[in-house]
């Protein structure tokens, strides 16, 4: 008892720095007593502060030996140099998804760039159409369905793209005539004035439609050459651009994970107290990086495993009494295999996407949070303010 009074100036201070973090509520602070995970310091001020008073404690303290002193010391001790030292948090799973992602968007750019010169060429080609005759087709004679090589040869001449052009959009307003007349039979027999409502409603706009593209087809029907092949330049000109678009793109994503990789692993070590105050949003990421996983897993699992799938013995009867058994393909393995590459590209590529996103938030995060961007610039806006040449006096 003498040793805990000659003890208890160090003791409060050991109390004040048990109850520094602000992770504490003011329910706990008026009982005395709280979770020792609140106990953690939440930012570098608290850090610091629970440093000092520890320091003060250990000034002051009579008995340093104390059991009780000496367990409660060490335990905020151990806090305290947790907090203030850096942690490693980032991932090698995360970093294997990055790079299995930068990997697909540069195959997947390289395709795009057979279809951007498909493109292209198919632009050449109509650069040099010859001038012809292009002439009308009533909307009666009009076919409603494009022969076997309608698309192949539509862009060999003028007269050729005008009639896809046209039997296109035929096919389309028919399309959406029957759909109306679909609408109209449910309107109908509705019994629900909501839904009769809802398929006038949805009646009206498949019939707004066919007149669209009935006068889109009147439009076109009357072109002559020039205005035809003016439409087909800046159709495959749209195109074109487009393709080029998509490419842009897979080497843009191509090129943010690739730079996101070392970004991730450079704010991948925060401080113990970031880390402390980020513990909610850190358990909602590894949840979804669990469960994202997991169905990663299980895809590309699923998709070996129908690798395993025997094929049909069969046993060979013949007349003079020898037998001979082999094996035979499965009518359905072809589905099987179309299946199996289905399910492990689709586990690829969840496994891609969880990494890209953990690592995206974790990244933007540890940016902001480790480092002293405040301190850096007001350090580099007095070296600017000397370095800019003084105003001449007047």
């Amino acid at each position: 008892m003498e040793e805990q009074m000659l003890n208890n100036e160090a003791l409060q201070y050991l109390d004040e720095a048990m109850f520094t973090s602000s992770l504490i509520s003011k329910k706990d602070r008026a009982k005395g007593q709280t979770d020792w995970d609140n106990v953690y310091p939440r930012t570098k001020a608290e850090t610091q502060r629970m440093a000092e008073l520890l320091e003060k404690a250990n000034e002051v303290v009579e008995d340093p030996n104390d059991e009780d002193y000496r367990e409660r010391y060490n335990s905020l001790a151990e806090i305290v140099d947790w907090s203030q030292k850096r942690h490693r948090t980032w991932m090698w799973s995360l970093i294997a998804g990055a790079l299995l992602g930068a990997g697909i968007f540069y195959y997947y750019q390289n395709e795009q760039k057979k279809k951007i010169a498909e493109a292209q060429a198919e632009q050449a080609q109509v650069e040099e159409w010859t001038e012809e005759k292009v002439g009308q087709t009533t909307w009666e004679s009009c076919p409603d369905e494009h022969s076997n090589n309608a698309y192949s040869i539509r862009l060999t001449s003028a007269g050729k793209y005008k009639t896809y052009k046209l039997i296109n959009l035929k096919k389309y307003a028919l399309g959406c005539d029957n759909r109306a007349k679909d609408w109209q039979q449910r309107a109908d027999t509705a019994t629900l004035e909501e839904n009769k409502e809802k398929y006038l409603k949805n009646l009206a706009t498949e019939n707004e439609r066919a007149t669209n593209y009935r006068a889109e087809y009147d439009s076109i029907n009357a072109m002559d050459y020039a205005q035809v092949h003016e439409m087909a330049k800046t159709d495959l000109a749209n195109h074109v651009n487009s393709e080029e678009s998509h490419g842009k793109t897979l080497r843009n994503y191509m090129i943010y994970l690739l730079i996101l990789i070392p970004l991730y692993i450079i704010t991948g070590y925060p401080h113990g107290y970031t880390i402390t105050r980020h513990t909610r949003r850190t358990g909602c990421l590894n949840i979804f990086r669990k469960v994202g996983f997991a169905i990663a897993s299980f895809c590309f699992g699923a998709g070996l495993a129908m690798s395993l799938l025997p094929d049909y013995k069969v046993k060979t009867y013949y007349s003079d009494g020898s037998t001979r058994t082999h094996t035979e393909g499965n009518v359905l393995n072809f589905l099987i295999l179309f299946l199996k590459f289905g399910l492990m590209i689709i586990g690829a590529f969840i496994f891609c996407f969880v990494s890209s996103i953990v690592m995206t938030v974790e990244t933007i995060s540890g940016l902001y949070n480790n480092f002293n961007w405040s301190g850096w610039f007001r350090k580099l806006v007095p070296a600017r303010q000397a370095a800019q040449p003084a105003e001449p006096a007047n």
